[in-house]
């Protein structure tokens, strides 16, 4: 269960993240930075972005309780937020220039964006935010492993995410901006994908769309027969099953013992 929820968060985390794609906002929000002056940034930028993230991801679930929010519309929501967020990364060049703009203009009237626009909104955006607050609610119903899943899972996106801006410059080069705008595309699709899924889970959860359930064999029908020329046996039975909100039952199994041994 640990590894199967750590990896799920890691990759959900990454891929809305989107370390690769920032890379080129990142140098074009540092253009007269020194390499060791990027190095600090990246740092802290990432590392308020986890501490954004893990505020979310504790607290977040206690404030859904006192709201009075459910699971499946915390599924729901996110689902909608991550695929709103999925489908800006599809549309990377148009997308990327707009933000890449919102963000020099931010820069330009802070004397450190490491905090803003960096940490909140770039790496820390609404979409992260949905995928932490739904995790933190998935591990209030879960338990233990499934905290360390999502808190291990947050601190390592965070770590990949902090070594992708430090050599923000190298990556660049290797893959180039074409390389990244496709990388980019691929991490919308699969984000997409991922907020389908959550909004069928939802969905599944909030509208009873599960179908019918099996029930404890509560409502067993006995009788009693004969078969000809063999004797009477007992033991036969049908096991219902009810479906949820309604009066319709579903028949799950029908059994019938054998019948006696005729004597001679």
């Amino acid at each position: 269960m640990f590894t199967t929820e750590f990896i799920a968060i890691l990759v959900a985390l990454f891929v809305i993240t989107d370390p690769l794609g920032n890379v080129g906002i990142f140098l074009s929000l540092t253009p007269n930075a020194s390499a060791e002056q990027r190095r600090s940034m990246a740092f802290r930028s990432n590392l308020y972005a986890l501490i954004l993230l893990l505020v979310f991801l504790i607290g977040g679930p206690w404030i859904l309780s006192f709201l009075g929010i459910t699971l499946h519309a915390v599924d729901l929501g996110g689902g909608l937020i991550v695929g709103a967020v999925g489908w800006q990364l599809i549309r990377a060049k148009e997308d990327r220039k707009t933000q890449g703009s919102a963000a020099d203009n931010e820069a330009a009237t802070s004397s450190d964006i490491s905090f803003c626009p960096l940490a909140l909104p770039l790496i820390a955006g609404p979409g992260a935010i949905a995928v932490v607050i739904d995790a933190g609610k998935h591990a209030m119903e879960n338990g233990f492993w499934y905290w360390a899943a999502a808190i291990g899972g947050t601190v390592t996106a965070m770590i990949i995410s902090w070594i992708c801006l430090r050599e923000a410059a190298i990556l660049l080069r290797v893959l180039g901006h074409n390389g990244m705008n496709a990388l980019t595309r691929i991490i919308g699709f699969l984000l997409v994908c991922i907020a389908a899924q959550m909004i069928i889970i939802g969905a599944r959860g909030a509208f009873g769309l599960n179908g019918a359930t099996t029930a404890k064999p509560n409502s067993t029908h006995q009788q009693s027969s004969a078969y000809p020329d063999h004797g009477p046996y007992t033991g036969g039975s049908c096991t219902l099953s009810r479906l949820p909100n309604s009066d319709t039952f579903t028949l799950l199994a029908v059994s019938a013992a054998p019948p006696a041994s005729p004597s001679i």
